[in-house]
């Protein structure tokens, strides 16, 4: 009967702050976990002590401060884990990606209101009474519509390059702007009031989530 060789001992290694989704792959094999208090844990098999120290090294080429190096039993890592590292919190959603994506439903949904009021009987003239009660020119009107009209546009590009700190500020601040336009300028008709619901739920769901969103970029 020929004996089966050992299992690869297990390790639970800590560092400080959360790893970005780029340098994820520098960890292949390891499961990799961004935990609520700011740290990373990567945590499976190493194959020996080489393998350990190279994994060191590269926590050591990112720059993040190690915490801990602890072995842990085999026995606490299902199969599963081991061979599917993607069922794992590290795959979770890029928060850039979904900051952008939603700030899409809602330039779609302002645009989508725009289009259908249009279809209403007296709306031009609804827009000229505005002009007249707010004492600003029908073209500057317009044009403050459309550079509202452009914040959404430009935060779905922005969301995606703007570094960590800059990007939560500005996609809070650019959130509730939007929100106070669009209820500021509601108008009475059921479907601007539905989609400009769909809208604030969009852009709450941008500022919460900017709000508790913790830096990757550590």
């Amino acid at each position: 009967m020929i004996d089966k060789p050992p299992p690869d001992p297990f390790y639970e290694i800590r560092i400080k702050g959360h790893l970005d989704a780029q340098w994820m792959t520098w960890f292949d094999g390891l499961t990799v976990t961004l935990e609520e208090k700011g740290d990373t844990l990567l945590s499976g098999p190493v194959a020996d002590q080489a393998a350990l120290h190279g994994i060191l090294r590269r926590v050591r080429d990112l720059g993040m401060p190690l915490v801990s190096v602890v072995p842990v039993q085999s026995s606490r890592f299902t199969k599963g884990e081991k061979m599917n590292p993607s069922t794992t919190p590290a795959k979770k959603i890029d928060m850039k990606a979904l900051l952008s994506t939603l700030w899409i439903v809602v330039m779609i949904n302002m645009a989508y209101a725009d289009i259908l009021s249009l279809h209403i009987p007296g709306a031009f003239d609804e827009v000229a009474k505005t002009s007249v009660s707010a004492g600003i020119p029908i073209p500057q009107l317009m044009l403050g519509g459309a550079i509202m009209m452009e914040i959404p546009v430009a935060m779905i590009i922005l969301s995606r390059v703007l570094k960590y700190g800059v990007n939560r500020w500005v996609n809070i601040i650019a959130g509730i702007f939007t929100i106070a336009y669009i209820w500021g300028g509601a108008a009475s008709y059921p479907h601007y009031i539905f989609i400009a619901t769909i809208e604030t739920f969009c852009l709450l769901l941008i500022i919460w989530n900017t709000w508790k969103w913790r830096n990757v970029e550590a």
